[in-house]
């Protein structure tokens, strides 16, 4: 489904201290680590399984939080999902977490290996209009990655600033019967 979009990867990355800025909480980010994060999503690009998982277990907390941000018009959703995204989610999508970048992408076993290594309070990072990993696979029917983000915490609740929750992403039965499970529980 997704991997027909086109992706480049002419960005820059960007640290977990805020979504505009390069930076980490509070301090510079070194070439080295620049150079990492570079690395590592290259990494997630290339579908190199075997470079993110060794990156991840080599520098997870860095890694799990670092962004990247796509230069314009280099990563798009799917021509089926794209008016919907652009209503639901909002046009901006500014600086992903590798989570969030390889949902859109559509690398979902990356982005199991990803969610794997996450740190628990980062499982519902925001990007563009207050969207989490969730509203994204939600809205592109990713099932495996919804069933994966909501055993690991993500909080379906939680809504963007668009007003819209992630059961508003999707008219899919199997996907909305799997929210309302973990609502119940």
């Amino acid at each position: 489904m997704l991997s027909s979009s086109r992706i480049l990867l002419g960005s820059r990355t960007e640290l977990a201290g805020s979504n505009d800025c390069l930076g980490t909480a509070g301090g510079p980010v070194s070439e080295a680590s620049e150079a990492l994060t570079k690395e590592f999503f290259t990494a997630v690009q290339e579908q190199d399984t075997e470079a993110v998982r060794r990156l991840l277990v080599d520098h997870k907390a860095e890694l799990t939080r670092a962004r990247f941000k796509p230069e314009p018009q280099s990563v798009r959703f799917p021509a089926e999902v794209e008016r919907d995204a652009y209503t639901l989610l909002g046009a901006y999508l500014g600086p992903l977490t590798g989570l969030q970048y390889s949902i859109l992408t559509g690398r979902d076993g990356i982005a199991k290996d990803i969610l794997d290594s996450t740190f628990e309070q980062d499982v519902d990072a925001r990007f563009g209009s207050g969207n989490t990993a969730l509203h994204l696979a939600v809205l592109l029917g990713a099932s495996t990655m919804v069933s994966a983000l909501t055993e690991r915490g993500a909080d379906i609740n939680l809504k963007n600033k668009r007003g819209y929750s992630v059961v508003d992403m999707s008219d899919n039965e199997d996907i909305l019967s799997l929210l309302k499970s973990t609502g119940e529980e």
